[in-house]
């Protein structure tokens, strides 16, 4: 028999639910509360999400990489696609959602490389597999707000030297994990989903 949500429509069974739970890691009653939400947003009573439903989550809408992350959640098509995703169903945003959650012990290094790919990606905004000074500065900028230009383009400078030995990078994921490796990304990308 299925959990019953809060919503009537709602409801997962015990062999989804463990699916779930082996796919991402999450405990079952995250992945309750978690289908629960996605139900909540989705405003078209498909099953779907889309952008706009996304954008609808405060804590999200007050990110100032929200367009960025969206971005990621709803990629443009590559070149052999026609169509860009323009909805997501509950395995994609669980599984997307999953990237934030805190490391465990068994999979600690295969989260740390998402997390470390997922932040990769927030930089390189044409998905070109590099970041360059531009988009090294464009995300800065975001993040910072109003600043003095000229020192955010120092930082990007002294950053691209750091990671590439020039200070015109680009900046490739294997350069960029080196220069990540003083951050303490599995617990800077966290989320609290509950127990």
């Amino acid at each position: 028999m299925g959990l019953i949500l809060s919503s009537p429509r709602a409801v997962l069974s015990e062999d989804e639910i463990q699916e779930f739970k082996e796919k991402t890691g999450f405990t079952g009653r995250q992945i309750v509360r978690l289908y629960s939400r996605f139900c909540h947003l989705d405003k078209g009573d498909n099953y779907l999400l889309s952008r706009e439903d996304l954008e609808r989550i405060p804590e999200l809408a007050i990110n100032p990489l929200c367009s960025r992350v969206l971005d990621l959640f709803f990629p443009l098509p590559s070149d052999d696609e026609e169509e860009a995703e323009t909805m997501i169903n509950f395995s994609k945003f669980l599984d997307l959602l999953s990237i934030f959650q805190t490391s465990r012990q068994a999979d600690s290094a295969q989260q740390k490389e998402r997390k470390l790919k997922f932040v990769f990606d927030l930089y390189d905004a044409d998905k070109d597999g590099i970041i360059t000074r531009k988009e090294l500065f464009d995300v800065i900028c975001i993040m910072v707000g109003e600043y003095d230009n000229d020192m955010l383009q120092e930082v990007v400078v002294s950053t691209l030297i750091e990671a590439t030995g020039t200070e015109d990078g680009p900046l490739d994921y294997e350069s960029f994990k080196a220069v990540m490796q003083s951050c303490d990304v599995e617990q800077n990308l966290v989320v609290a989903f509950g127990s």
